[in-house]
């Protein structure tokens, strides 16, 4: 016992020397620390290396310029009305469309020809000159009414198609829960669309060629898992989300168990709930309609384990037995010396890796910026992420969420994955909401969701929320307490929302939770000329949406509870771009600005804010879609560009919060900027120590019956000893008649 309690005191001290020891030194101790763990990880990291492998983008060669432009899709706008079937063109037989398969699994890559069958095919291209090839799932759906999943515009894929008249596409085709895939070959004149691109006119689009169907094995399979926290929260256990297309009767169930050094414990199985939504949960618009699918059932179940056990897992129902392996780490207690790493961004949207966009198509660099976070969650760098708002951006194309699950799965099914609504998913004009009386509208009045009024978002990515018109939380992850806030709804001081907030600022006990991080979609500090005179009149009762009204109006009710409640961070989206701010309190009357701190600068290039005594503004709504240009170089601006990626925030411990932002457009690129946040110790006791208190109670009472035997040992043979010397020295100091008649008595005790 006082061994054990010396090597205690003794280790408790040498961490005390660590933390104080030099830079140097410390940087070979995290070096080390790194090796270790980096080899602890390899065989697990390869095994998952094999399962999802990372896809990327290949943008080498290409201009910013252009990796920009590839998020827009110039065909977002087409709807039933702007289609129109071309009959002499359809039976004059002059293009064929052929895929190259005809069964492929869901996902897989199909390509599909298409060729010119007679000679006047060059008339019909020249008649229409723009032609695109549309994917349609199912197949035979009517093109007047259903939107198609996916398009490419064939002289963009092989710019000798125009005179050929033949070109090949990749399609990867996802699962849409239909059981078939056909490809229908349109054409249209051109015109130049916002930007001054040629775009199709979508006025005139006109079918001319439809291929034979692909069957598609696995479409109604159990697929893309994703991990997240249940409402209420408190550690030890997570929920995984997942879909299929067959309801409840169909059994979904989640099997997991906790594995340590590939030894496994007992298999837990669980009945997943399910839930579904229609077009009746709508408010109508182009989600209700042209982009409207039924979204199948999403499955959830718990997974309950030790705080940091990795946990493997599999979903699957009674059709579709467990197949494919999935591993994810469980989040870290509740502590407040815990090292930490979330992953933090907004606006991200979806990408192709194959010839095609999806249908409506914003912000290819996410196919990237998802494959870092792949990466991050595959090599243990990030522990959560948590995405601020505007997911997909289907807007509406209910194929669109399908393709972002496919998208994010290789590190939603990893790591837990937090969200909260943006306008692109929430938003909708006032009389939208006639139809759905019982639910909060927004305050913006756009149609900025189309029609969607968030019931895809919330249905289809569970979290911690309060509920789908209530769309707050907070969870603590390690020492980090994530608060997360809608800006799409009321926010004002007396609001619900309101309210909510300033009971849970005041009540987070920074003993446990020394870092507060508050997540919102619409930025509370911008640099940005988008004020209210750039904007037209919002509706009746509504509120303006510019950058700047915005802005006014979370400085007015939310700012003020940030700085008294001493917050550390406020992240934003909802512009796409990477500003890092001042320490900003409460703008005083007359000051140009709230900045009552600025970060130094390192010589390692770390911008350093030192117990800023304000909230650290940043907004990275860097995550894929199109960069918003509007900044204009304000002085609070320490550090402002436009490249897509996320910031990995890092707790260090109690006093020291580390970020950095990670480039991902590019594929896995440079960290472009980092920072250092320092803070007061906010007291309260160690878990680390309490933990090695508690396991030093619980060595002492496993050895205290020990103890007892080895004193009443110890005591026998000290006795025994003192005996025969006693003896020994008897023997030289008595007589023999003495000594003999001790030997009797003994024999005649021996006798008895």
């Amino acid at each position: 016992v006082v061994v054990v309690v010396v090597v205690v005191v003794v280790g408790d001290a040498r961490s005390s020397e660590t933390r104080a020891m030099p830079a140097h030194r410390r940087r070979c101790a995290a070096l080390a620390a790194v090796v270790v763990c980096v080899l602890t990880r390899v065989a697990v990291a390869a095994r998952a290396d094999a399962d999802f492998p990372v896809r990327f983008l290949d943008v080498r060669g290409r201009s910013s310029r252009v990796i920009d432009a590839a998020t827009h899709n110039a065909l977002a706008r087409i709807d039933a009305s702007r289609i129109a079937r071309a009959p002499t063109l359809g039976t004059t037989r002059a293009f064929v469309v052929t895929p190259s398969r005809t069964r492929v699994d869901a996902g897989d890559v199909v390509d599909v020809r298409v060729s010119t069958t007679s000679t006047n095919a060059s008339t019909n291209a020249t008649a229409l000159s723009t032609h695109w090839l549309a994917a349609y799932s199912p197949a035979g759906a009517d093109v007047t009414a259903t939107a198609p999943v996916k398009y490419a515009v064939l002289v963009d894929v092989d710019a000798s198609y125009v005179a050929s008249g033949a070109a090949s596409v990749r399609f990867r085709l996802t699962s849409h829960r239909a059981e078939t895939y056909d490809f229908v070959l349109f054409a249209s004149s051109t015109v130049a669309d916002d930007d001054g691109v040629d775009a199709p006119d979508v006025e005139h689009a006109a079918v001319i060629a439809r291929s034979d169907a692909v069957a598609i094995d696995g479409a109604l399979s159990p697929m893309w898992p994703r991990v997240t926290l249940p409402p209420g929260w408190a550690g030890a256990s997570v929920r995984v989300a997942w879909q299929s297309g067959r309801n409840a009767s169909h059994g979904a169930t989640l099997s997991y168990r906790v594995i340590d050094d590939d030894v496994g414990g007992d298999v837990v199985r669980v009945r997943a709930m399910t839930s579904t939504y229609d077009a009746r949960d709508l408010c109508g618009g182009v989600a209700a309609g042209f982009g409207y699918r039924h979204p199948g059932f999403v499955h959830a179940a718990d997974v309950v384990a030790p705080p940091g056990a990795v946990v493997e897992y599999y979903i699957s129902d009674d059709v579709d037995a467990a197949r494919t392996r999935y591993e994810m780490t469980m989040p870290v207690a509740e502590d407040p010396d815990a090292s930490m790493t979330i992953a933090m961004f907004a606006d991200m949207g979806r990408g192709s890796d194959d010839d095609s966009f999806t249908w409506d198509s914003y912000g290819r660099p996410a196919l990237n910026v998802s494959g870092a976070l792949s990466a991050d969650a595959r090599d243990g760098k990030i522990n959560a992420a948590f995405l601020f708002g505007d997911l997909s951006y289907a807007v509406g194309f209910a194929s669109v969420w399908d393709e972002w699950a496919s998208q994010i799965q290789n590190w939603t099914s990893r790591v837990p994955f937090l969200t909260n609504m943006g306008n692109h998913e929430l938003d909708a004009p006032p009389d939208a909401w006639l139809g759905a009386p019982d639910r909060v509208p927004d305050v913006f009045g756009g149609d900025d969701s189309g029609g969607e009024c968030g019931v895809p978002a919330t249905t289809l990515f569970p979290s911690p929320r309060q509920g789908i018109d209530a769309d707050w939380f907070a969870v603590t992850l390690g020492s980090i307490r994530v608060v997360s806030i809608d800006t799409e709804v009321d926010f004002t001081s007396a609001s619900p929302q309101g309210r909510w907030l300033a009971r849970e600022l005041a009540s987070i006990d920074r003993t446990r939770a020394p870092w507060v991080v508050v997540g919102g979609h619409r930025p509370g500090v911008i640099d940005s000329t988008d004020g209210p005179d750039h904007r037209p009149a919002p509706p009746a009762g509504k509120l303006n949406p510019s950058d700047l009204s915005v802005m006014e109006l979370l400085q007015e009710h939310v700012w003020p509870l940030l700085v008294q409640y001493n917050v550390t961070l406020a992240f934003w989206g909802h512009n796409h771009v990477y500003q890092r701010s001042c320490a900003w309190s409460v703008v005083e009357p007359g000051a140009a600005d709230g900045c009552v701190a600025y970060s130094s600068k390192r010589d390692d290039d770390v911008a350093v804010y030192v117990e800023p005594g304000a909230p650290v503004n940043i907004v990275v709504g860097t995550g894929g879609a199109r960069h918003t240009y509007n900044g204009h170089g304000h002085t609070f601006t320490e550090k402002s560009f436009y490249k897509f990626g996320y910031v990995r925030l890092t707790a260090l411990n109690r006093t020291h919060m580390y970020g950095e932002f990670q480039e991902a457009g590019s594929g896995y690129g440079d960290v472009l900027d980092k920072f250092l946040i320092t803070q007061r110790d906010y007291g309260g006791a160690s878990n680390a120590t309490a933990t090695l208190i508690a396991q030093l109670r619980e060595e002492v009472s496993e050895w205290k019956a020990v103890t007892y035997v080895m004193a009443i040992f110890t005591c026998a043979t000290l006795g025994v000893f003192a005996f025969l010397v006693y003896t020994r020295w008897r023997d030289a100091h008595v007589d023999n008649r003495h000594r003999f008649h001790i030997l009797q008595e003994m024999d005649d005790v021996a006798q008895l």
